[in-house]
Order: structure tokens, then sequence, then C-alpha cells
């Protein structure tokens, strides 16, 4: 087995952090429920994508440092490395924000993974070039090919459904309960408990 990860709410979850920035520019107000998809939609009702645009350049950038690992994701990454199983890290990750200052976005996102500890061999022991970061979709996608991924793990399903995905790799949407349509092949994994079963189960 070969597992490739996507980066962005897969990894790393934003729920709290765009939703506590969001109120600090009262571009939200308080009581709106403290999801990422919640604040993007909230804005963009009122035609304020300027602004998400802007809050995600933010975040991703100066702010990054404050996001949190999901539950359980450094504990899988770190059982993975020391079982010897191959896991690279593959994301869809524009260098600069597309407005506001130019702060290195995928620099920002490895400064948040040593800060967790992921190239520590003390504690997750990831090599640095186990990460893959592209800057358009396309390059994402010649990253699973190019490392022999077998399964890939992606919150999005439109990762899946781009006609340049490899065939038999193994599609594993997370955070989803259900199938959605059009993917009947997919495996759905809620959390990172259901993917450790699922990945353990079948590196066996």
């Amino acid at each position: 087995m070969v597992l490739g990860v996507d980066f962005d709410n897969t990894i790393v979850r934003y729920d709290d952090l765009f939703h506590r920035v969001a109120v600090e520019r009262g571009l939200i107000p308080a009581g709106l429920p403290p999801r990422k998809n919640d604040v993007r939609d909230f804005l963009r009702r009122q035609n304020r994508e300027q602004e998400w645009t802007e809050l995600q350049g933010s975040i991703y950038g100066p702010r990054m440092a404050e996001a949190q690992p999901f539950p359980g994701m450094l504990e899988f990454f770190t059982r993975a490395v020391r079982s010897g199983l191959e896991v690279y890290v593959i994301s869809h990750k524009t260098r600069t924000a597309v407005l506001g200052p130019a702060y290195d976005l995928q620099q920002t996102a490895r400064d948040w993974m040593t800060m967790q500890g992921f190239f520590d061999p003390a504690r997750v022991g990831l090599s640095a070039d186990c990460v893959r970061f592209g800057a358009t979709r396309p390059e994402k996608i010649r990253f699973i090919r190019e490392t022999g991924c077998t399964h890939f793990i992606d919150d999005l399903e439109e990762t899946f459904l781009e006609e340049t995905f490899p065939p038999g790799v193994v599609k594993i949407l997370f955070g989803a309960r259900e199938r959605p349509p059009g993917l009947s092949a997919v495996q759905v994994a809620e959390n990172w408990s259901q993917i450790s079963e699922y990945v353990f189960d079948a590196a066996k």
C-alpha cells in the first residue's frame, strides 16, 4: 500500500479558526455555527466573495499556526510511519494568496507540520520529502501518479471526479457519512478512527 493524504480540511481542521477570525473582523455574527463552510456560505449569500477570499489568505498564511489537527490524525501518521507504511501528503495549495499580502502558503503549511511534530523522528517521523504541494489540481493529481499511490484520502469529491485521477487508486472520502451520487466506488470515512481501521486492516 502507498497512501496519499490531502492536507487542508483532511489533516488540518479549520472550522473554529475561520469562525473566530471572521468574528474578529466583524464579517459574521458570533452566533453563526463554527464551521468553515457556514462562514463561506454566509459571506457568499451576501455577495462578499472578495472578503471570503481575503479571509482564506489570512487563515492559510499568518494565522495558520492557530489551526488544529483533526483528532486522531497525528496518531494515525505516527503509527503509519512506524509500521513502515509508505505515506505521502499531497495537496493542492497555491504558493501565494489570491488576494492580500503575498505570504508563502506552502511554507506556512510546512511550518505548521513542523510545529505538529511531523518531521521530528521522536514524534511522527515523516520525511519532509514525502510532502508535495501542487499549485493546481492537475499538478496534485500528477503527484498522486508519480508517487504510485494505491489509496488516496481527500475531503473533496471534486478530486476524485477529475478525469485525470488515476484509475485503480482506492478513493477514500474524508468527513463523509454516505457515498455521494456519482462516486459509487468511493470508501467513506467520517473521522480518523475509521480511516485507521480501514487502512491498517487493508495493509495486513
